[in-house]
């Protein structure tokens, strides 16, 4: 009797503990399982996400890294923004709780919808722009006068053009220090040609119409406005109307009105920026 006792305590120790297991493993160690199971299912969903991301704004970063100067600052600003934007926006991977209940409560947060399309688009449409002003920043510093003639051609009310030499050169400035790379004077038929001293373009000068004066520098370009504001609102020595674009100077006639002196000079810095 005391030994079937003894084996029906030993029966009920192993059923207790057989139990035991079988709870552990449906109720706590599958459950844990499922639950890893699904978090790393959807770590590897926003993984994928995120690289795209990543590639995206890394190959933004190499094109910021270049450092190159840009026509309007805003762009590259924009481009930034976008950036830290998009770093922002990208949603962050825990490291795997501990506690079934936390991963559960991480899955469900990885799990929920993810587009990185507008995000994407953004640093694409802002890059685009940074990349245009840098390419138009390019245009106006120190062009060579056959992309200026060119442009020129085909502003309303301009009649003709004659870039300097060396050896017809009224102010004697062309490729000296501090001077003009190149100029090409412009002429116009709102002006009386017959009114303006010259046997041709060069020799009429700014008068006749306007100039592109081209420096090697900003910093030449802005000596050279300076110097040209000193002559501002001075009668028969006034130069007419001045404005710098990149290393450009560009310069209108005293015989125009305030209105197409505006004129010209809008029509002129549109073209030399325009991307063709």
């Amino acid at each position: 009797m005391k030994k079937k006792k003894t084996l029906l305590g030993l029966i009920a120790a192993i059923a207790i503990i057989v139990i035991g297991i079988c709870v552990w493993y449906f109720q706590v160690k599958k459950p844990h399982d499922l639950a890893e199971t699904k978090f790393n299912a959807a770590v590897k969903e926003v993984e994928a996400k995120n690289t795209e991301l990543t590639s995206a704004m890394n190959d933004a970063q190499k094109i910021l890294d270049k450092k190159e100067a840009v026509y309007d600052n805003t762009t590259k600003e924009a481009f930034i923004t976008a950036l830290s934007d998009a770093k922002a926006a990208q949603r962050k991977i825990p490291d795997l709780p501990k506690k079934t209940a936390d991963i559960n409560a991480e899955t469900k947060k990885l799990s929920e919808p993810l587009d990185y399309s507008s995000v994407i688009n953004a640093i694409s449409e802002k890059q685009t722009a940074y990349q245009n002003s840098v390419l138009q920043m390019k245009q106006i510093t120190n062009p060579n006068e056959d992309f200026v003639i060119q442009r020129l051609k085909g502003i309303p009310n301009i009649s003709g053009y004659q870039a300097v030499t060396e050896d017809h050169d009224p102010n004697g400035n062309l490729n000296k220090q501090g001077g003009y790379t190149s100029t090409v004077y412009f002429s116009t038929p709102l002006i009386d040609q017959s009114s303006v001293y010259g046997n041709d373009i060069v020799d009429k000068g700014t008068e006749c119409g306007g100039a592109i004066e081209v420096y090697a520098s900003e910093e030449d370009a802005e000596k050279r406005d300076s110097y040209l504001a000193s002559f501002d609102g001075a009668g028969m020595l006034n130069s007419g109307s001045h404005k710098v674009l990149g290393t450009i100077v560009i310069r209108t006639s005293t015989k125009l009105t305030a209105t197409q002196q505006n004129k010209f000079t809008n029509n002129i810095t549109n073209k030399l920026l325009e991307l063709q």
